[in-house]
């Protein structure tokens, strides 16, 4: 993953010092300007880290002691007037869902809590500069998308089940899935 990247969407401060970022006082290798995010997470960070290399799906879990609205990839607080509702903090697992007719630019996700219930879900998306304009944007889509009324939010979320399905746009390097507590 681009380490700029990975420093921003998990909040870390990530010096570069030759061939390497320094994180927590950990030596994390750089290569070409990517570092594996297993490496990233290791170094310190409260975060737990879970791959499915079939799907090329990481999840990172926080612990509940973190407070992920206060890191940078949480702008679209301020820039869309995003509020989350409680977090759900339980492990989740994600994975590729089944194909179907969707345009090929979405990819079909399946989001799976260890029996508790989900509320809404929200998709962040970074789209690089010449994807969709000039500059980079955060894509919103999901239950904090806005709601506008020629474009309504008919987001159902997860409906209070321990399952959830959706789709995210495959040109973003990284999408961040924001998942609430059911109510």
């Amino acid at each position: 993953m681009p380490l700029v990247a990975a420093c921003d969407l998990l909040g870390l401060t990530c010096p570069v010092n030759g061939r390497a970022a320094v994180v927590n006082g950990v030596r994390v290798p750089v290569v070409a300007g990517r570092v594996a995010l297993r490496d990233l997470i290791a170094a310190r960070t409260p975060f737990t880290l879970t791959f499915d290399a079939r799907s090329r799906t990481a999840v990172v879990s926080t612990p509940p002691t973190v407070n992920m609205i206060a890191v940078p990839w949480m702008r679209a607080e301020q820039d869309w007037g995003l509020s989350l509702n409680p977090p759900y903090r339980g492990p989740l697992r994600a994975q590729r869902g089944a194909p179907e007719r969707a345009p090929s630019r979405l990819r079909r996700y399946v989001l799976t809590s260890g029996g508790e219930a989900l509320g809404g879900v929200t998709l962040l998306g970074h789209l690089r500069a010449g994807v969709v304009g000039p500059v980079g944007v955060l894509n919103v889509v999901g239950a904090q998308a806005p709601s506008l009324p020629d474009t309504p939010n008919r987001d159902p979320g997860c409906g209070a089940r321990p399952r959830c399905e959706g789709c995210a746009d495959v040109r973003a390097p990284w999408v961040l899935a924001a998942v609430e507590a059911a109510r």
